[in-house]
């Protein structure tokens, strides 16, 4: 089998493992009791179950694959990654909205080849909607393809943002707010990313997302021509799995935007370092 076809192949498992999770994410969206790890995340019902039956579908299908999650209770120490493919879930990004019945949150599935970002597969449930995609293999909001924002104006750009310190990140809204950009923080950094994608924002920055929320948005990224530029040492390739990795911290957007936060940043002195 090519490389383009064993990527297909785990392309067409992957939607039906996301896709098999769709009734129990609706079912218990905002139903559920919730319980809380040592690092004061929460966790319920949902992150374990879709977990658990999305390793076992994947895995019955490709044995030969690793599959790592954020729910991966008993991981102590990093875990090499020795397979061709790796794929990486978090089945509830946005636990705290999914536990209290806002609407921002999503499953997320990404497919890395040698330890890099090549397909993605996200369930979006505000808009009910599977978003999925790769370099290479087109990229599709739904049933529609997936473009990147064409807006050009500042006073129209869209950019989603969480983390930092609270004045780090005054500084850096402050800066961009000056230029009539739009901000938002919807509680979901995978939504973040997906939607700097698929073109509802136009850009998104953090310090504080895990590769388990962003591994799917960033495949998506790189289907439509969205840039996703890391600080500092990149995470990619991947070389192993760790629930303690240090967070990652980056700007993404089209190429428009991200020339004109750096831009903007650099003028006002506060471009993160």
């Amino acid at each position: 089998m090519t490389g383009d076809d064993a990527i297909q192949a785990r392309i067409e498992a992957g939607l039906e493992a996301i896709e098999a999770q769709i009734a129990l994410f609706n079912k218990l969206f905002g139903r559920v009791e919730s319980q809380w790890k040592a690092d004061r995340s929460r966790v319920t019902e949902a992150d374990l179950t879709i977990s658990k039956e999305t390793e076992a579908r994947i895995l019955m299908a490709f044995p030969e694959d690793q599959f790592f999650s954020e729910e991966t209770q008993d991981q102590t120490e990093p875990v090499p990654l020795t397979s061709e493919f790796v794929w990486i879930i978090d089945p509830v990004d946005g636990t705290n909205n999914f536990a209290i019945g806002m609407s921002m949150c999503a499953i997320s599935l990404g497919l890395l080849r040698n330890g890099v970002p090549v397909y993605g597969f996200i369930y979006d449930f505000s808009r009910h909607t599977l978003m999925h995609g790769g370099k290479g293999f087109g990229a599709f909001d739904g049933d529609k393809p997936m473009a990147i924002s064409q807006r050009t104006e500042s006073n129209e750009l869209f950019a989603a943002f969480d983390g930092f310190s609270a004045e780090r990140l005054f500084s850096l809204l402050t800066a961009l707010k000056g230029q009539g950009f739009k901000m938002r923080n919807v509680g979901s950094g995978t939504l973040h990313l997906a939607y700097t994608a698929n073109g509802l924002m136009d850009g998104s920055f953090s310090n504080r997302v895990s590769i388990w929320d962003v591994a799917a948005s960033i495949a998506l990224c790189e289907a439509v021509g969205s840039e996703f530029n890391e600080f500092g040492e990149s995470f990619f390739p991947m070389t192993e799995f760790n629930l303690k990795e240090p967070k990652m911290y980056f700007y993404a957007g089209t190429p428009h935007f991200c020339r004109l936060v750096e831009t903007v940043w650099k003028e006002a002195g506060v471009f993160p370092k």
